[in-house]
């Protein structure tokens, strides 16, 4: 019976791989007629989807959509996996490839529009998604700190920020070493910028890649770093208007750069919300929270002049929590998003989800948004539809392991930074590295 069995199976993968043949060699003999005849779309006549394979994959896996009436101009065509465009890249008018999209959602369904059709595929794609996470920087120890060869180099990243070129720039910050370098990833090179300057969470301005990051020296005092001057640092001071609600100290943790409006924001411990004019150094004080810290602010692309907000355990109604207010109307719009003050791991919708001391957070092209749980050891993750899911880490086991997700480990990362192409880098200050997440 087995050996039956085994010998249908044989011979419905022969079948299947021929089936495939015929497909690819139909599919050359068509691309050639292409070079012969453009087939233009035709809006008298229906658009129809006929197979998709294959029915599963990852990021940028090639998926076949036969059908009719496609049309040849892939300028036309337009593909989604759930919300998620696809690119694509040819068409033969009865068959089309495309690239499935980064991260659209574990089951997909595909739509496909052309002109003022729109055809949804009657079965679903499946998304693999990959994940893993490596170091790039740093040995584990933090008795020293050494720039140069990333391989050899040894750091105490507290917090970090990825700029439009992708360098990345990393706040060290233990006693005595409190330095300020930026990675190049490409040259394999750690380079300090700044030596015994104390700094908080560093912001990257979308435009111009100016790095501004805050100090605790005056109440208004803080960092940029501009490309134009090789990342030289300066000090600058804020102007407060002459009358008005001023912070009492310096306590100012993280800044962000709103890419809508293009000022500065920053959060005292006292809870001033404030925003900086980058070009005369001007500042109002929009909002007032309640007092504790924050190493967290983020704008996200899918909600402009919305500012997200990461709270520790000490903030009291907000501790452990995500927050987020309307910059243009401040006044009535602050909100917590997230549940229990009291600190926990919970993934799902967000308005239940816990966190524990969560620090620097940030969100990548596609609205998604990264937290460094730093009391939970791990790295979570809020997508566009506000759901929360933890990344990789094991929730309350502090530790050090690269791999996948059944096998990272991480020890209260503080920092996050996200370059163009997804990746995400970590400030893993617990265990004194730097690590890249490559998610797929």
């Amino acid at each position: 019976m087995l050996c039956v069995k085994l010998k249908e199976k044989t011979l419905l993968s022969i079948g299947f791989i021929a089936m495939i043949c015929l497909i690819v060699a139909s599919s050359c003999k068509d691309d050639k007629d292409l070079e012969k005849e453009q087939i233009g779309y035709d809006s008298s006549k229906p658009v129809q989807v006929g197979l998709v394979y294959p029915d599963s994959g990852k990021f940028l896996e090639k998926v076949m959509i036969t059908g009719n009436n496609f049309g040849t101009d892939p300028k036309q065509i337009r593909v989604w996996f759930n919300g998620k465009k696809a690119a694509v890249v040819g068409s033969t008018g009865s068959r089309m490839y495309v690239l499935a999209p980064r991260l659209p959602g574990d089951t997909c369904v595909i739509s496909v529009v052309i002109g003022k059709d729109s055809v949804v595929y009657n079965k679903n794609f499946y998304y693999q998604s990959s994940i893993t996470v490596t170091t790039i920087a740093g040995n584990g120890s933090r008795a020293s700190y050494r720039d140069g060869d990333l391989t050899q180099s040894i750091v105490a990243p507290r917090f970090l920020c990825v700029d439009k070129d992708d360098n990345i720039f990393m706040i060290n910050r233990v006693p005595e070493m409190y330095h300020i370098a930026r990675i190049d990833e490409t040259k394999n090179e750690l380079i300090t910028v700044a030596r015994n300057v104390i700094g908080n969470v560093p912001a990257a301005d979308p435009v111009t890649g100016v790095i501004t990051f805050p100090t605790e020296t005056t109440i208004g005092s803080y960092y940029s770093l501009d490309p134009k001057e090789f990342w030289g640092p300066r000090i600058r001071e804020m102007k407060w208007p002459p009358i008005g609600d001023i912070p009492p100290n310096g306590w100012k943790h993280s800044m962000v750069v709103n890419p809508t409006d293009g000022f500065i924001y920053t959060r005292y411990n006292q809870g001033y919300i404030v925003k900086i004019n980058p070009r005369t150094f001007e500042v109002e004080t929009i909002f007032r929270t309640e007092t504790g810290d924050s190493f967290g602010l983020a704008f996200n692309p899918l909600t402009p002049n919305i500012l997200y907000i990461s709270f520790l355990s000490n903030a009291g109604v907000n501790a452990n929590s995500i927050c987020s207010i309307d910059v243009t109307n401040p006044a009535t719009t602050f909100r917590k998003l997230s549940g229990s003050t009291g600190g926990g791991h919970r993934d799902g919708k967000l308005e239940v989800a816990q966190f524990r001391s969560p620090e620097q957070i940030f969100c990548d092209a596609d609205g998604n948004m990264y937290v460094a749980d730093a009391g939970n050891h791990c790295i979570r993750r809020i997508n566009s539809e506000g759901l929360v899911e933890t990344v990789l880490g094991m929730p309350g086991t502090a530790g050090w392991r690269d791999g996948g997700k059944e096998e990272a480990l991480f020890n209260a990362p503080s920092g996050i930074g996200i370059a163009k192409d997804g990746s995400v880098y970590v400030a893993d200050f617990g265990n004194n590295r730097v690590r890249k997440l490559s998610i797929n």
